[in-house]
Parts: C-alpha cells; structure tokens; sequence
C-alpha cells in the first residue's frame, strides 16, 4: 500500500530544501518555525527515514532526501495543474496566464497577441517574463510559466512540445558610413568573408549558436576567427550605440536592424546570415488551458 502525501506537507519539504533552513521556509510560508519541524518530521515518519541533516548553518538534503525531491515537485506540479484547470473551467476563462519571451520575441507579434487576449477577456491577469530562453526553458519545466516563445536554430534538437509561429533572420551589420559599405554596393552577391577580417567584432558570448556559426564560417574559409573587441550580453541598445560610433561590425537579429535603421546598415556577406524559428513551446504532458489556447489561436491563425 502507498504512502499518501498531503500537498500542503510536499510544499513545506519544497521551501526547506530551496531555503536551506527551517526558519526562512516558515518566514516564507508564514508559518511557525514548530509548524514547519512538525511537517517535515511528519514526512520522515510517513517515509520511514531521515530526509534532512541538522546542521549548525541549517539543513542539507540525505541520499534518501535527495531520492524523494524530484518525484515531490512532479506531484507538486500535478496538483497545481489540477487547480489551475478546475480554475479556469470554473471562471470561464477568466484568471492567470504566465508566458515567458525572450528580448528577440518580445518584438514579434506575442505582444500583439496579449493584447487582444486582455481585450477579449477582461478579467485576465497576465504574467510576462522576460529571460535568456535557458532560463525560460528551466521555468516552463517547473511549471513556473505556461507558454514560452523562444528563437531556435534549424539544426537544433528541441524536447519541449512546440509549434512554430514564425522566423527571422540574424545578419551583419555595420554603421551607416562603415568603409565596408562601398564594397557591398561593388559587389552584388555580397562581401567575401575574407573582406571583414580587419575590423573587430562585437559578439555574443561564445557558448551561444551565433557565436559559433561566425567562427565556423570563418574556419571553413580558412580564415583566423574574428576578433571579438566586444562580448554582447543583453542590453543590445546598448550595442548599437557603440557600433554605430565605431567601426567594428556586429551580428544580430532583424528586429534589432528595424529599430536601429537609421544608424546602422545589413551589410551582406557570404555565409554569414542565419535563419531561426520562433518558437510556442509549452511543458509536455501538461493541460492545455482555455487561456493557452486562447492565445496559440491568436498566433497561429
């Protein structure tokens, strides 16, 4: 016969093992730090062994601790799921939706779409994150975020449920009066890649699939890999400003070319321009919601 766990003690073992002590998880649940050692002694006894050792800086996880944590937050998540499909069936489509985006598909038409979501159903609340799409991907798989949109490459493995709502394209760019732009105009299939190789970069961070296309390409030309001047993170006005004040040459996506048209310029070079897909990815085997389809309705009509 199996063990039945209350979800409210599941909760209690959760916010011991993220905060490390029993008095900030009671802090954090607002509960007594008696009430807390109650619980998780509760769960040990239910269990038959020890889930935490007591130490003088708080409490650390036992092998048998370490066993029972991830099917704890499967059960978690499940409950949760639960609650919030008895919700929306209950409020008719009225309650929370949490979608994360990345700063490249916060300007497709994701936006556009909650808009019209909050237009059609007033009584929506809507929980927008912003994040690098590792980060989005860690908070779709623990049930912290509903829907996500992120960029992926063609030749990238997803594992999510997905369907694509759209693309765009990175390419290089340059500032207006950049001394590469009149040999663009010269030469109608683009630049050769070995024209670039006396102007520095501003790059992203090198574990990153734009990083490493540039520094292939120029491998396969047989060409020293780019001279990275500058390591691009997430403040691409930031990057812009700089770029368009100097001559180095940076890669990146179409909406940044739109908003930046009037100081920097695509300057077309062989075997360079890489196309991505946008991305609907929500967590598998989890409840679609009236909201969610609500909003991937809106997306991909």
């Amino acid at each position: 016969m199996g063990v039945a766990y209350a979800y409210n003690d599941l909760i209690c073992f959760l916010a011991v093992v993220e905060h490390g002590q029993l008095s900030r998880a009671a802090g954090a649940l607002q509960l007594s730090q008696p009430a807390v050692t109650k619980i998780i002694r509760r769960l040990e006894d239910a269990l038959g062994v020890p889930l935490f050792q007591r130490g003088a800086h708080g409490v650390t996880l036992t092998a048998d601790g370490q066993l029972f944590l991830n099917p704890a937050r499967k059960l978690v998540r499940q409950h949760e799921d639960t609650l919030r499909v008895a919700a929306d069936i209950q409020a008719k489509r009225i309650g929370l939706l949490r979608v994360g985006l990345t700063l490249a598909t916060s300007t497709s038409s994701v936006p556009q779409a909650i808009a019209t979501l909050i237009r059609m159903r007033p009584g929506l609340r809507v929980k927008l994150e912003v994040d690098k799409s590792d980060r989005l991907l860690e908070a779709l798989e623990d049930g912290s975020l509903d829907l996500i949109v992120v960029p992926t490459y063609m030749d990238q493995d997803v594992s999510s449920a997905y369907m694509v709502i759209g693309s765009d394209e990175l390419s290089v760019a340059a500032r207006l009066s950049h001394p590469l732009s009149a040999a663009v105009q010269q030469r109608k299939g683009g630049l050769r890649l070995a024209q670039t190789r006396e102007y520095g970069w501003a790059l992203p961070s090198r574990d990153t699939k734009a990083r490493r296309h540039i520094e292939q390409q120029y491998q396969l030309q047989g060409l020293a890999p780019p001279t990275a001047v500058m390591e691009i993170q997430q403040n691409m006005d930031a990057v812009v400003d700089i770029v368009s004040r100097t001559d180095l040459l940076c890669f990146v996506p179409a909406y940044v070319l739109r908003q930046a048209s009037g100081r920097l310029q695509r300057l077309r070079v062989e075997h360079l321009a890489l196309q991505r897909n946008w991305l609907l990815m929500h967590r598998p085997h989890s409840p679609w919601t009236s909201l969610m389809k609500d909003l991937r309705d809106l997306l991909v009509r």
